[in-house]
C-alpha cells in the first residue's frame, strides 16, 4: 500500500474545497436567478462585496443601474439585497406592494435591550397583525395628546421661533445646525409630554433625557 504524502493530501484538500465552493455557487446562483432581479454574479462566500467600490458607492451603484436597470440584486456576503432606483420602482415597491416590503429583519440590539417577541412596540416590531394593533393604539394615544390638532401647532410654532432666533444668533458665522435641530425636535416632544421646554444652552444634567432621544436615533443600526 502506498502511503499518501502530505503534499498530495494538501492538494487534494484544496481541490475538494474548490469543488464544494463551485457546487455551492451553482446551487445558490440557480435559486438566486429564479427568485431575484438580475444582477452581477456573486463570488462564493463574498457575494458581490469585491465588486462594489465602498469609497464611492453612488458611482458604483450607478454603473450597476446602467447595466441591469432600475431594479437589480446584490449578494452582500450571504445576505441577498434588492436595490431600487427611480421614483417609479420605489413607488411600486413601497406603496403599491407595501404589504410585501413593510417588514424588517430582527435587530441585533432588540434582545439585549429587553425587547422580545410581542414586546417590540412599534419601531422594532416585525410587520404583521401585532404591529398594526400597536400602531393603531399609538396613533390613537398621540391624537389624544394633540397630534393632528391645532393645539400641537402652537408648540411647533413656538419652537420654530426659538430655533430661528438661535440661527440668527450665529451672526452669519458657519455652524452645524444638527445639534440645534435635534434640541428643537426634542423640545416639541418635551412640550407634548412634560408641558415644558428647555433652553438650548440648558445645563447638561437637566437636558439629559432630551439629549438621549437624538443620540438613540444617531446610534441606530443601519438595517434599522
Amino acid at each position: 500500500m502506498v502511503l499518501l504524502s502530505g503534499e498530495w493530501l494538501g492538494s487534494m484538500a484544496v481541490a475538494v474545497v474548490i469543488f464544494l465552493l463551485l457546487v455551492d455557487l451553482m446551487h445558490r446562483r440557480a435559486r438566486w436567478a429564479a427568485r431575484y432581479p438580475p444582477g452581477p454574479t456573486p463570488l462564493p462566500g463574498l457575494g458581490n462585496l469585491l465588486q462594489l467600490d465602498f469609497q464611492d458607492l453612488p458611482r458604483s451603484m450607478g454603473q450597476l443601474r446602467r447595466r441591469y436597470g432600475n431594479v437589480f440584486s446584490l449578494q452582500m456576503a450571504w445576505t441577498p439585497t434588492v436595490v431600487l432606483n427611480g421614483l417609479a420602482a420605489m413607488r411600486e415597491a413601497l406603496v403599491e406592494r407595501s404589504e410585501d416590503t413593510s417588514d424588517r429583519p430582527p435587530s441585533p440590539i432588540s434582545e439585549p435591550m429587553g425587547f422580545g417577541p410581542g414586546s417590540e412596540g412599534v419601531i422594532l416590531a416585525r410587520y404583521g397583525h401585532a404591529w398594526r394593533e400597536q400602531r393603531r393604539f399609538s396613533v390613537s394615544t398621540m391624537r389624544n395628546f394633540g397630534l393632528g390638532k391645532k393645539s400641537l401647532e402652537q408648540w411647533v410654532t413656538e419652537e420654530a421661533s426659538c430655533l430661528c432666533a438661535a440661527f440668527a444668533a450665529q451672526d452669519g458665522s458657519p455652524f452645524r445646525p444638527k445639534e440645534l435641530l435635534n434640541k428643537a425636535v426634542s423640545n416639541v416632544i418635551s412640550s407634548l409630554i412634560y408641558a415644558r421646554r428647555f433652553e438650548y444652552d440648558d445645563p447638561q444634567d437637566s437636558c439629559a433625557i432630551l439629549r438621549a432621544l437624538p443620540d438613540m436615533v444617531d446610534r441606530k443600526p443601519d438595517r434599522f
